[in-house]
């Protein structure tokens, strides 16, 4: 199991909450949660494949920022 971060502009509990759900809708053999109180509101997600690009789609269309980091 792999751990990877990403830095979001995620800033409310209830985007974050929002975000997750679509991700597991998208990706539900994986383990993420946020941590909104680091500068980079990092989402960190557990994933034994890649999954990078469908994470870069969620957020894109809901207008939102990450980067791998």
């Amino acid at each position: 199991m792999n751990i990877e971060a990403y830095k979001t502009d995620v800033k409310t509990k209830e985007d974050a909450r929002f975000i997750v759900a679509l991700l597991q809708f998208v990706i539900s053999d994986c383990i993420m949660n946020f941590d909104l109180d680091d500068s980079n509101h990092i989402l960190r997600i557990e994933t034994n494949r890649e999954i990078k690009e469908m994470v870069y789609g969620v957020f894109n269309k809901q207008g939102f920022y990450c980067q791998k980091l």
